[in-house]
């Protein structure tokens, strides 16, 4: 064990033979000199072939110590090289390639008469070259994962900026529901303060009538005992009489209405007009564009349903992006079946095209508006409009909004001029879909335009009430 890690110390990791000539870096790394020369030749930098350590020194010296060491030690390994044969211990052994063994010319040529033959030196020269070959296979595969760990380092850090920028906009967005809520629950609470003031003053007057009432009545009574207690009946019964015939009990008493709190009126659809007011608040679109698919040069909106050109950003390159064109951006689902429909606001960019696109397009080849290419849609630039086979389509006037619809099972994409009254048929695709299918556009730089921002929009098919 010891000699071999002897043996190790005075080999050159370079060339795998013992170190000739050898220099030793601030790093304690040994090389042969012409290895290293040739190293530093190859990669500029003065770079230790081992650790990448940089060195300060342009020219380094032999270490002489080392290089009495590593002669010392290879006169030593050639007296203790074993022999291949006890009968003829003088004679040099031969090697044989399809049994990757040495064996004695003497003895055994006849054996290995059908066989691939060479000397032991070029045996060794032979081993030496595949251990070194596979040494920089292993160094590249090294260095490809060095790289791949610098990817992902730099993946962490977009990683990070993506959830600082999600939480700043669901902070954002719940601070806006919870003040819209807030207001709504004043807003409520108000009614009802209000409907108990209506209910306080269309009570107290009644209230007061019928207190009125009751002290007159009391009176009344009062004065009635007195007369029973006092008088005599059969003395004055005609007086008696009189004044108690002038009293006429009233009819009686009904509530009146409406002195209740109107309940109906404070919370009947109470949370079904607070959501027909969130509408103001709230915005959907059938499409969500994926920011990790977008091309080098898209800006996407806060709410992922916009996308405008320009300057180019640094993105990590990860395999849904698509890196072999900057300007497009694939939606964020996909689908497999069923009928799909939304609107493209395009205004007057001068560059765009939209439709689908399948799954497995190349994300790094060349991708070409095209169905042969797995790209179904309509294409613009400059006034001009095409199927994405080459073919112009005529168009009357410039349409402001594209509806794309998807038919799946049918294997229909349609296009149409959604700012009709009645929507126009533009354009019409048919194929037979056999995987996902996602949403696309493509947008390209828009100078002097009015519209800078290309963005998706759309109607809920569906809504459950709460």
């Amino acid at each position: 064990m010891a000699e071999a890690l002897f043996e190790d110390f005075l080999t050159c990791p370079v060339c795998l033979d013992p170190l000739k000539q050898p220099v030793t870096l601030g790093c304690h790394h040994s090389f042969c000199r012409s290895c290293l020369n040739n190293s530093w030749l190859k990669n500029p930098g003065n770079l230790c072939p081992m650790c990448r350590r940089r060195s300060s020194k342009e020219l380094v010296d032999v270490n002489f110590a080392l290089r009495e060491l590593s002669l010392s030690f290879s006169e030593q390994k050639k007296v203790k090289q074993p022999k291949v044969c006890s009968s003829h211990p003088e004679t040099p052994p031969l090697f044989c390639l399809e049994e990757a063994r040495a064996f004695c010319p003497v003895c055994e040529f006849s054996l290995h008469s059908q066989h691939t033959v060479v000397s032991g030196e070029e045996a060794e020269r032979r081993l030496k070259e595949e251990v070194q070959k596979q040494l920089r296979a292993l160094k590249d595969q090294k260095r490809s994962y060095e790289e791949l760990e610098k990817g992902y380092d730099q993946l962490q850090c977009h990683a990070e900026e993506q959830v600082k920028f999600c939480k700043g906009q669901i902070t954002d967005l719940f601070a806006r529901l919870q003040r819209f809520v807030k207001e709504e629950e004043e807003r409520a609470l108000n009614t009802l303060k209000v409907e108990q003031s209506r209910q306080a003053l269309a009570l107290g007057p009644e209230l007061n009538k019928i207190r009125k009432q009751i002290s007159e009545l009391s009176k009344s009574i009062q004065e009635l005992q007195q007369q029973i207690q006092t008088q005599t009946f059969l003395t004055t019964p005609i007086e008696t009489l009189s004044k108690a015939s002038s009293i006429v009990p009233p009819p009686h008493p009904q509530p009146k209405a409406g002195l209740l709190i109107d309940k109906a009126k404070v919370l009947g659809n109470l949370s079904f007009r607070v959501w027909r007011k969130m509408h103001s608040l709230v915005t959907y679109s059938p499409v969500i564009l994926d920011p990790n698919t977008a091309g080098e040069c898209l800006h996407l909106s806060q709410d992922l349903c916009g996308v405008r050109h320009g300057p180019p950003q640094l993105l990590p390159v990860v395999p849904e992006r698509i890196t072999n064109d900057a300007n497009t951006v694939l939606g964020s689902e996909g689908f497999t079946s069923g009928a799909h429909q939304w609107d493209v606001e395009v205004g007057d960019l001068p560059r765009w095209d939209t439709g689908v696109v399948k799954e497995s397009i190349d994300r790094r080849g060349t991708i070409r508006a095209s169905a042969r290419y797995g790209v179904w849609c309509l294409w613009h630039g400059h006034g001009i409009y095409k199927n994405g086979n080459g073919e112009i389509i005529p168009m009357k006037t410039a349409p402001k909004k594209i509806r794309v619809k998807v038919e799946y099972e049918k294997g229909v994409v349609s296009f149409y001029d959604a700012d009709r009254q009645q929507s126009t048929l533009l354009l019409k695709h048919r194929a037979v879909f056999t995987e996902k299918l996602f949403p696309y556009v493509s947008v390209g730089p828009a100078p002097g335009a009015k519209t800078q921002e290309l963005r998706f929009s759309g109607q809920v098919s569906h809504m459950n009430y709460f």
